[in-house]
């Protein structure tokens, strides 16, 4: 009985795992088998593919159909990583102060089993509201930590962008976004540079509620053909230019 209730002590978080998807039939096996290997096991994940021309739908779902925490769906047409990111977070979650959101994309995958337990002790030690870290590319390692003086002054606009992979942030956090920061100046949502229009706002509000994670988290695929890296490059830069001229958060408090 002991061991029991240790067991749900140590597994407070929900942590509710997105995996938006686009002909990475090469990748995707890999990518849900390192969720599905968590010693964590108080997880759920969310998988949309993107309307693939290829099998990653079938392929995704032979394993998602194996796990009752696994959920996948398909899109009729195109609607791009940021929609499909936000229809899924949106989604109503029970308890969003006790929800722990992970993006995933379906060409990346999980470093170890151990990843869940890691960002578990964190939350709970630190109380953070949000985190960004360590991975690995064919690059090597890579991560940084913001500097004392960009989190005191709220500067993450005008500073380097270090808030990679694996990138986390309570549920709560997540649902105090405008979701017009979401959009271009066109009215819809950015097609390349999104990650910077989810993070540059919880990092705001979280104020010094953020933890860099240095343990490596997380391995990024930067040698797939089509990521916006290798195709989208210019595209990138002018949405980064857009969303680093919106309003700034203000920090917020959080129990």
């Amino acid at each position: 009985m002991k061991k029991y209730f240790e067991s749900k002590e140590k597994e407070e978080f929900l942590f509710n795992i997105i995996v938006p998807l686009f002909n990475a039939e090469n990748y995707i096996e890999k990518c849900l088998n390192s969720i599905i290997r968590q010693s964590y096991k108080n997880f759920q994940v969310q998988i949309v593919d993107d309307c693939s021309s290829d099998n990653s739908f079938e392929i995704a779902s032979l394993i998602s159909n194996k796990h009752q925490n696994l959920q996948i769906n398909k899109n009729l047409c195109r609607l791009g990583a940021l929609n499909n990111i936000s229809n899924l977070l949106n989604k109503k979650i029970k308890n969003p102060s006790k929800t722990i959101d992970i993006l995933v994309d379906g060409d990346d995958y999980l470093y170890s089993g151990d990843v869940l337990n890691i960002l578990n002790e964190k939350y709970k030690k630190t109380n953070c509201l949000i985190t960004y870290g360590s991975h690995l590319s064919s690059k090597g390692v890579q991560g940084r930590k913001y500097p004392s003086f960009v989190r005191n002054f709220n500067l993450y606009r005008q500073y380097f962008w270090y808030a990679s992979h694996l990138r986390t942030f309570r549920h709560d956090l997540w649902l105090s976004i405008k979701p017009r920061d979401l959009l271009d100046k066109k009215g819809k949502y950015f097609a390349v540079a999104w990650d910077l229009a989810i993070m540059f706002p919880m990092l705001e509000m979280a104020g010094t509620r953020q933890e860099f994670l240095s343990e490596v988290l997380y391995v990024y695929n930067d040698n797939n053909p089509i990521s916006d890296h290798r195709i989208r490059r210019k595209d990138q830069i002018l949405a980064a230019k857009e969303i680093r001229k919106k309003t700034k958060y203000k920090k917020r408090n959080f129990f």
